[in-house]
């Protein structure tokens, strides 16, 4: 059974592992295939977006660098599910738009990632959601985790340059190029979407 070619319009495949580990492999199949862990180091579920399929085998995204790696995961360690969302960010427009089914469902003023330290454009997806201590901080009331990472930080805040979708104490600020490569939106907004949409949900950040 072909799950991507029984996805409704716009809707996305969605893996979550179902036990400590899934075993990542460059081919179907094949051996020496690297481990990843289940929880994620932030204490939620091992995500992956799924991209094509052979047989029991899954071609997915992966939340590690280089971004756009992708790889082959067996289907018994992961549980399937559906996104209808996908996200679509232009820099320069500084918006970014949300789309269920393919249907545009909402638009919102975005900022991005200063010239010195840049968002980098290219397909990911949301692989954690994280409720900062303190609601009223530099990250908002949430933010999800991406699955690209920063092409100049290689480590930033203790963690390792991954990009993110959060709020803002600054909301004068968004509509401009004003962060180390994260996206940041209005609170009000992170919160709907963090009310909405599921893990592993696609964003195609546009130059």
């Amino acid at each position: 059974m072909s799950h991507l070619e029984n996805l409704s319009e716009g809707s996305s495949l969605v893996a979550t592992a179902t036990g400590a580990e899934v075993s990542v492999f460059k081919k179907p199949g094949g051996k020496n295939g690297k481990s990843l862990a289940s929880p994620i180091e932030s204490g939620g579920p091992l995500t992956f977006l799924v991209t094509d399929e052979q047989d029991e085998w899954l071609k997915v995204h992966l939340p590690t660098r280089p971004n756009g790696s992708t790889g082959w995961i067996s289907r018994d360690e992961v549980q399937l599910s559906t996104s209808p969302y996908r996200l679509v960010v232009s820099m320069r427009k500084h918006q970014l738009q949300v789309l269920k089914n393919g249907q545009s469902i909402g638009e919102h003023e975005v900022g991005v990632g200063k010239a010195a330290t840049p968002t980098p454009p290219g397909e990911y997806y949301l692989t954690e959601l994280i409720q900062p201590n303190n609601a009223d901080g530099a990250y908002g009331p949430y933010a999800f985790g991406i699955s690209g990472h920063s092409d100049t930080l290689q480590k930033f805040a203790g963690g390792p340059g991954q990009l993110g979708l959060h709020g803002t104490n600054q909301p004068d600020k968004l509509g401009s190029d004003v962060s180390h490569g994260c996206l940041r939106l209005a609170n009000e907004v992170i919160t709907e979407l963090a009310e909405t949409l599921p893990l592993g949900t696609p964003i195609e950040i546009q130059a």
